[in-house]
């Protein structure tokens, strides 16, 4: 069975990296193409600022997506959720015995 490379995309359309696709064990010659990917190459290169989208049937450049930061510590908003909530911290307790 063989396997070619194909180009994986999030659910946004963005790049994001490649993947193999296998050759149909009932077919031969036809490739099991996995969810959100495409056979077109994105473009060779591009800015920092930008990232390729494929639109459905292109690649485009569009100015590249920034991570959220975050505004508080996970952890002290957990300990302040079970603070304010002592029945289900009594519930997580409960279990760690």
């Amino acid at each position: 069975m063989t396997a070619k490379i194909v180009f994986q995309t999030d659910r946004a359309g963005l790049y994001a990296g490649l993947v193999e696709a296998d050759e149909s064990p009932l077919e031969p010659g036809v490739f099991l193409i996995p969810a959100g990917a495409v056979e077109i190459p994105p473009p060779q290169g591009w800015d920092d600022e930008v990232w390729p989208r494929w639109n459905g049937a292109q690649w485009i450049l569009v100015k590249k997506p920034r991570q959220p930061v975050a505004v508080e510590n996970p952890l002290a908003r957990l300990q302040a959720f079970l603070s304010a909530n002592p029945d289900i911290a009594a519930l997580v307790s409960a279990r760690d015995t």
